[in-house]
């Protein structure tokens, strides 16, 4: 077809790169819906298209600046892929992260600020059942209060503890306030969640391999 719109992709996540249409199908009265390309990755993401023109006689047209075109997203049809997680993170908790990445990418705030939250709220659950120090600890059944706990216990660092509150308290807001929540808001407690998986999981695995490490090579006592 040749036409094409600047958007932002949901596939690479570029912002405000141009799609070129490689497809249609027509469901009459106007309605379409056309395959676009991104023009950075290649990837194909789907429109739905309102136009009383007939689009296959009309080629090399920039929808973007035509009256009376109407391109809305189809999302089901773009779920970009969520960030990949380190091994070193529990396949639950990774399992879980990946629904809410997929529900922010399908433009979904709310629930994916949900999920974030319960990310977190699994992964504190989680520190309890694997750190030998908490053996004999049982976890608080409310999450800022089971942060507060790991922090007095000393398990996880104070900025942990202050970082892993925040995103306690913003995925709140989104599943409980009556404000619907932003786009922005549910990207930046992604980052956070990120974040916080790999100050409770992560870092500590590289670390125990280093130490292992040091410890076969004669350069640490156990």
């Amino acid at each position: 077809m040749g036409s094409i719109i600047k958007r932002d992709c949901v596939r690479c996540g570029t912002r405000s790169v141009q799609l070129s249409a490689i497809g249609y199908s027509h469901h009459g009265d106007g309605k379409w819906e056309i395959a676009f390309a991104c023009n950075n990755c290649s990837q194909i993401s789907i429109y739905r298209v309102t136009s009383g023109m007939n689009l296959p006689q009309n080629n090399n047209l920039n929808f973007d600046a035509r009256n009376g075109v109407f391109c809305e997203q189809e999302a089901i049809l773009n779920v970009a892929k969520a960030p990949i997680l380190d091994p070193a993170i529990p396949g639950n908790i990774a399992a879980i992260f990946d629904q809410a990445a997929k529900c922010r990418r399908l433009e979904m705030p709310d629930a994916a600020g949900a999920m974030f939250r319960k990310t977190i709220d699994i992964s504190t659950k989680a520190v309890f059942a694997i750190d030998p120090r908490l053996a004999d600890k049982k976890p608080a059944e409310a999450l800022r209060v089971r942060i507060k706990a790991l922090g007095q216990f000393k398990v996880l660092e104070e900025d942990i503890v202050e970082l892993a509150d925040v995103v306690a308290v913003d995925g709140n807001d989104a599943a409980h306030d009556v404000d619907p929540y932003t786009p922005e808001e549910a990207e930046a407690l992604e980052e956070l969640t990120v974040d916080l998986l790999d100050r409770i999981f992560v870092r500590p695995a590289r670390i125990a391999a280093v130490r292992a490490k040091q410890i076969v090579a004669g350069q640490r006592k156990e």
